[in-house]
């Protein structure tokens, strides 16, 4: 039984026990824009090859105290890892401290912090963006010009490098200067409401040649002031409009490549999302690999001449994409069919382990049941022969006393009469229904008084296995001796005979008419032992009880 239990319990065991550890990350984005959209969608993407990771995403809308928030409700959730994309570089460095000292490592993703307790920077190079541009807008201008640049987010690290990199670039360029800066928030209309600021503060007569904008959106956004000022100052020595840079050249519709295409930017800098590799780098961290601290992404101009082919480039990993994940709603419904078919496997195999542990103890049980039968049927063969014994014993004790009486007693006359024949016949009748008061085995004297008590008694007494010659006496107020003489007188025979034959009587009227078998009979009419009931039976009546 044990056995079947243990492997019962094994089997449950590996039912319900799996070796895959789940790893819960956790992303908080500074801002929401068409950026980090698709930097999100690519985190989703890689978790379609990485089915051990849960990606929790939150976004503080350029809100620095709900950036700490969100930190804190990550940290709380108890997240394996955190990337985080600082909103600004000072004001985070708390937050990131706080979840190391939780043991939470820390991955800054594209935007950078003063805090030195991260685990691992992943980014583009903003600083060598900031120089790639002023280099080619020197191209472009033959190193001779004016430049008015729209900055990022104020105290932001892309803001910071990308205006630090292009001017530090522009130094080489003795030709080029910057006549006009203001910064905006990264979005398209800040850009806009910048470059009209720039606008209404140029000496009159300032020509610009090129915008430098911290982002494609805020490129767009001046592109329109400029428009927009040109129709409504309009004048002869305008001249032809200046050249627009940005960065980011998301491949999205609407986004920086397009704008080159659509000559509305001049040119833009790939600012990668690479939410794929972000991804293997934190499984990195989490599963104990090898990883760089620091990740530069590259990056690469997109103009005119490449603008086209990046677009039809992109659509086909928008396809390839499309594709997986088509492919991987498939495997999920196919995975999900699959652990209900498992469960079901489970369930069946659980059900055939709990009726095979049931049939086995079942069978255990049957087979103690069929021992224990037997045991007790061999007692009570056992008990049964010794009853037998016992009975014949006592009967042949009693015949004994019967025998000595009659060896040591006179003979005596018989008994008169002392009731009327009429009366006496129907207490006959009561013991006798069925039978004359004379039969073969009843002794003509049967008639007398004395009898007739005796017999009454016989009769209420003749279930009682232990009834004794001596019980009757004592019901009689006679002793033994006398009942002796008595019976014998009247009917020939000893009290013992006439009690034996009385329950062979009352046990043979009872197979005839009832519907008991022999053993009750036999306890009915006295008999302890069924076998030495049956032996006395077919001694008085030459076939055995059953054969009725």
């Amino acid at each position: 039984m044990k056995n079947y239990l243990f492997a019962f319990a094994l089997l449950l065991l590996c039912a319900c026990t799996s070796d895959t550890k789940r790893y819960k990350i956790g992303v908080s984005q500074c801002s929401e824009d068409s950026w980090r959209t698709k930097l999100e969608a690519e985190l989703e993407q890689s978790t379609f090859f990485h089915d051990d990771v849960d990606l929790v995403m939150t976004s503080a809308n350029d809100n620095i105290e709900e950036q700490n928030r969100d930190i804190d409700s990550l940290i709380n959730l108890h997240v394996d890892l955190l990337i985080v994309s600082p909103q600004q570089v000072r004001k985070i460095s708390g937050e990131i401290k706080k979840a190391t000292d939780a043991n939470i490592p820390v991955i800054l993703f594209d935007r950078k912090s003063d805090a030195s307790e991260y685990t691992a920077f992943m980014g583009a190079n903003n600083y060598n963006i900031g120089a790639l541009l002023a280099d080619y807008a020197a191209s472009q201008l033959g190193g001779k010009g004016n430049i008015v640049e729209i900055g990022g987010e104020h105290g932001s690290s892309p803001a910071v490098e990308r205006h630090k990199g292009f001017n530090d670039a522009l130094k080489k360029y003795p030709g080029m200067k910057v006549v006009g800066f203001a910064e905006g928030n990264w979005k398209e209309e800040s850009g806009e409401k910048a470059m009209q600021k720039i606008l209404e503060t140029l000496p009159q007569g300032t020509h610009i040649d090129c915008v430098f904008g911290g982002n494609d959106r805020m490129a767009v956004g001046a592109h329109k002031a400029m428009d927009r000022y040109a129709q409504s100052h309009a004048k002869e020595d305008w001249g032809r409009g200046p050249i627009y840079l940005g960065i980011d050249a998301l491949p999205t519709s609407g986004g920086g490549i397009e704008k080159v295409r659509d000559g509305v930017l001049k040119a833009s800098a790939i600012y990668p999302t690479h939410g794929g590799e972000l991804m293997e780098l934190a499984l990195s961290i989490l599963k104990g690999e090898a990883y760089e601290k620091t990740n530069d992404m590259e990056t690469s101009l997109v103009t005119i001449d490449n603008a086209n082919v990046l677009l039809m480039q992109h659509k086909e990993v928008v396809e390839q994409d499309e594709y997986i994940k088509k492919m991987h709603a498939r495997e999920d419904s196919i995975t999900k069919t699959m652990n209900v078919e498992r469960y079901f496997l489970w369930a069946i195999i659980v059900i055939a382990a709990l009726l095979s542990v049931l049939a086995a103890v079942t069978i255990r049980a049957n087979k103690a049941k069929h021992k224990l039968i037997q045991e007790l049927q061999q007692k009570n063969e056992d008990l049964n022969r010794e009853k037998e014994i016992v009975e014949q014993q006592r009967d042949e004790l009693e015949e004994n006393k019967d025998l000595l009486l009659d060896a040591t007693e006179p003979q005596q006359a018989e008994p008169r009469n002392e009731w009327p024949t009429d009366d006496v016949e129907q207490s006959v009748s009561r013991f006798y229904p069925d039978q004359t008061t004379t039969t073969q085995h009843q002794s003509p004297n049967i008639h007398d008084t004395f009898y007739i008590k005796f017999m009454e008694i016989l009769d209420r007494r003749i279930a009682d296995s232990d009834l004794s010659v001596e019980d009757i006496g004592m019901d009689l107020y006679i002793s033994r001796v006398q009942l002796y003489r008595k019976v014998k007188a009247l009917t020939g025979k000893t009290p013992v005979e006439i009690i034996r034959e009385e329950r062979l009587k009352r046990a043979h009227m009872l197979l005839q008419e009832s519907g008991l078998t022999v053993s009750e009979v036999a306890y009915k009419v006295g008999f302890s032992a069924p076998s030495y009931f049956a032996k006395c039976y077919k001694n008085y009546y030459g076939k055995a009880p059953s054969d009725k």
